[in-house]
């Protein structure tokens, strides 16, 4: 098996120029992955979680250590309990993300080995399957993944269950079973106990077949997802409706699934779908409620997530020398000076002004008098094409007496433009956040 692994790597161009963080459980799998990465001459670092779920963890966590001292290689404990407050799986996998980067700084280095094996590959792929997902997730397990900083790397994924726990019986390896995963209350074990002895039975190298289905679907992903990742970017994380539209369907399922992706929107092919079906139509304005109080939005030739924002009314009042922040977003103040940055404003008479200013949302019946004419609130923005969910949040500014000065970034009124040549005072409209 150390010949095959070995192989494994070179062939899939896995590059181990850094100290391997290993981790380690204590079961079959990772105990057999930290031997041969030590076997073949890498330097490695034995990473074990007490996670102090079951009465044998301290024994584990004892022996590990033990481990470590015998191949005279560094070892690293987590010793984790959870509190109850979130989620244990999330709670757990954001402890062990911390233990893994505080490892990776002593060590300098962000290569992160895992004991993956062709087995949990077919369970993975059959739960995607069932689950719905996109062309990555149906290619289960990578063999290789960067996030940004780590590298993960999974050298096992081309042996089996049945020959780790040959090689491991070889090599006297002592190694623990968790319990747990003779337990079919969890869908993988399901699989594992039931559906994938019956699919080895009509298919002798299952295991073969389903590693070469994987690195074809991964490379293909690879290669659309480096189109879509260009896409968003050249379009500021929007779908622009003209280019979009005219895109290979498979690319604009992948743009959708990262644009979800970027804002951690959990996914399936039915929600692809759903948004790919609200794309279909270049009209007006349309609106797709996505988890965690994300919206997405079809508006006009633009589609793009967005937070649903919070429509209630909001006003403040400024005088000359106040600041005034309105909706947490826009800050409001007079100047004398012109804004050298690109700080929105109008130019106004200060003997003319009735003060304090007003700034609110939009109202029923809000109409400014522009210099072609009185125009309602609602028809501005709507010529101006600011999406449906926006429109609240523009800020109307009005004087004292409740004349409509400015809509902000659209229109000004008759009054203010009339003043442009012979004002003193600058209102100066600042944006904090985009």
């Amino acid at each position: 098996m150390l010949k095959t692994v070995k192989d494994f790597i070179l062939k899939n161009n896995i590059n181990i120029d850094l100290p391997v963080i290993c981790a380690v459980s204590g079961g079959a799998d990772s105990v057999c992955l930290l031997h041969i990465l030590y076997d073949l001459g890498y330097e490695v670092i034995l990473a074990h979680v007490n996670h102090h779920k079951r009465k044998e963890s301290e024994i584990e966590a004892i022996k590990m250590k033990e481990l470590a001292n015998k191949l005279n290689i560094p070892f690293e404990l987590l010793d984790y309990h959870y509190d109850g407050v979130d989620n244990f799986h999330n709670d757990s996998h954001n402890a062990r993300y911390d233990f893994f980067r505080m490892i990776s700084k002593k060590y300098h280095t962000n290569i992160i080995a895992t004991a993956h094996h062709s087995d949990d590959q077919i369970e993975t792929v059959l739960m995607k399957i069932l689950e719905g997902s996109n062309l990555y997730g149906y290619g289960g397990i990578a063999v290789e993944s960067f996030d940004g900083y780590y590298k993960t790397i999974r050298p096992l994924l081309c042996v089996s269950k049945e020959e780790i726990y040959n090689y491991a019986k070889q090599n006297n390896y002592e190694y623990f079973e968790d319990s747990s995963n003779q337990e079919d209350i969890f869908l993988r074990n399901r699989i594992r106990h039931h559906i994938v002895p019956l699919l080895k039975k009509e298919c002798n190298d299952l295991n073969k077949k389903i590693i070469e289905y994987s690195i074809q679907a991964h490379e293909a992903f690879d290669f659309i997802r480096k189109n879509s990742i260009d896409y968003l970017n050249n379009n500021h994380n929007k779908i622009e409706y003209n280019s979009f539209k005219v895109l290979d369907i498979a690319l604009k399922k992948d743009i959708i699934s990262l644009l979800l992706e970027k804002n951690n929107i959990r996914k399936n092919n039915n929600i692809i779908l759903q948004l790919l079906s609200l794309l279909d139509n270049n009209n007006g304005y349309k609106e797709f409620s996505l988890e965690s109080d994300y919206l997405f939005i079809r508006a006009y030739d633009y589609a793009y997530i967005d937070k649903r924002k919070c429509n209630q009314e909001n006003s403040i009042k400024i005088n000359i020398d106040d600041i005034g922040i309105f909706c947490n977003k826009y800050k409001f103040y007079f100047s004398k000076n012109k804004p050298i940055n690109n700080a929105k404003y109008i130019k106004l008479c200060y003997n003319n002004l009735e003060l304090p200013l007003k700034i609110r949302n939009r109202i029923s019946g809000d109409y400014i008098e522009a210099l072609a004419g009185t125009k309602k609130i609602s028809r501005v923005l709507i010529d101006n094409k600011v999406p449906l969910n926006e429109r609240d949040n523009v800020p109307i500014i009005l004087d004292n007496s409740g004349k409509i000065l400015w809509i902000y970034d659209y229109i000004k009124s008759k009054d203010v433009y009339n003043q442009k040549h012979n004002g003193d005072l600058y209102l100066i409209c600042e944006v904090i956040y985009e």
